[in-house]
């Protein structure tokens, strides 16, 4: 990404090469990678140095705006982080009076906490679900008993959603609940720890019962 600069002030951003015209000079799309950095800050073509952006899942950034450093050379790129609520919030008129359903419950805006521990059980639910058809066999002819493989990794199931739920309402910081998204690696880049979010059981064993 470069910028146009004319009086010490931003004028244009190019995030891609392109033909330019810069005091009725027209450059040619390959300028911005085949000049030097000297060759283009004499045409006023600076480097921008882009601020590193925060995940979606996690929060969003304000206006992006630039701004030149005339010491250092360069045009940085700036803007706010803002974290996503973490806690479900109550929704609010333009007043600032809680709205309320049908049942005269508070509506709330869900914060990231509960969408996490909602997404953790339709997991679980979907996951479990796809051995519905052994239980149904089951109930009509009870000869035909569910495999004790399944029987294990269902319970497996319902063990880890209710762990990754509790880590989940235990995390009181955006920081603590972004570790639970994070895997744990070695020096080869291998991972060695599942990220917690993502610790589900094995489901190798059970593959051949799934419909």
């Amino acid at each position: 990404m470069w910028a146009l600069i004319q009086d010490d002030k931003v004028v244009e951003i190019y995030n891609y090469p392109k033909s330019v015209i810069i005091n009725e000079v027209r450059y040619p799309s390959n300028m911005f990678t085949l000049y030097t950095k000297e060759e283009k800050e004499q045409i006023g073509i600076y480097d921008v140095v882009e601020k590193t952006k925060p995940s979606i899942q996690f929060g969003y950034t304000s206006q992006v705006t630039f701004e030149y450093d005339t010491v250092n050379k360069v045009v940085n790129e700036t803007f706010d982080i803002f974290d996503y609520a973490l806690e479900d919030t109550p929704t609010k008129d333009e007043k600032g009076n809680i709205l309320l359903d049908d049942h005269k419950v508070p509506r709330v805006t869900q914060g990231l906490k509960t969408q996490e521990i909602n997404n953790t059980k339709n997991k679980a639910h979907g996951d479990i679900r796809r051995f519905n058809w052994l239980v149904e066999r089951f109930v009509y002819d009870n000869t035909q008993t569910i495999p004790s493989d399944v029987s294990t990794y269902v319970a497996a199931v319902r063990t880890a959603c209710a762990t990754i739920c509790t880590a989940i309402e235990n995390a009181t910081t955006m920081d603590e609940f972004k570790v639970l998204f994070e895997h744990t690696y070695n020096e080869d880049g291998e991972v060695t720890k599942v990220a917690p979010i993502h610790d589900w059981p094995d489901e190798y064993d059970v593959r051949k019962y799934t419909r």
